[in-house]
């Protein structure tokens, strides 16, 4: 299926500012650009507002979320890791906010996230 120009025009945007693009995001810029429009602006409030958490602990918010959700979304998670350090999170910050989630959520968490960071650390993110 071919994108429209305005969905051409969210896809490139998108990629651009993530470095990487979902099958999903990409199937709803085909279909609805401006769905996917309204979700970015909701994402892009959350992640850019002025507050008192940096967006690299944003990102590692997220990665706790992904590896307590949904481990086995390996691509998404590790997305999430390396955005994180990209934007200067240190392995050991990661590693930490990993470990915030072993209490509520248990060691399979912890576990499947620190395996996705030791990928992303040796791929040299």
């Amino acid at each position: 299926m071919a994108m429209s120009p305005k969905g051409k025009a969210l896809y490139d945007k998108m990629f651009a500012a993530r470095g990487f693009i979902y099958p999903a995001y990409e199937l709803l810029c085909e279909v609805d650009p401006e769905l996917l429009e309204k979700y970015e602006e909701l994402k892009n409030y959350v992640m850019q507002k002025e507050g008192p958490f940096e967006e690299k602990y944003r990102e590692l918010f997220i990665s706790v979320a992904m590896a307590a959700r949904n481990p086995s979304d390996a691509d998404s998670l590790k997305n999430h890791l390396k955005r994180a350090l990209k934007l200067g999170a240190t392995v050991e910050e990661a590693v930490e906010a990993l470990e915030c989630a072993l209490a509520p959520c248990g060691m399979p968490t912890l576990v499947a996230g620190c395996t996705l960071l030791k990928e992303v650390v040796d791929e040299g993110y």
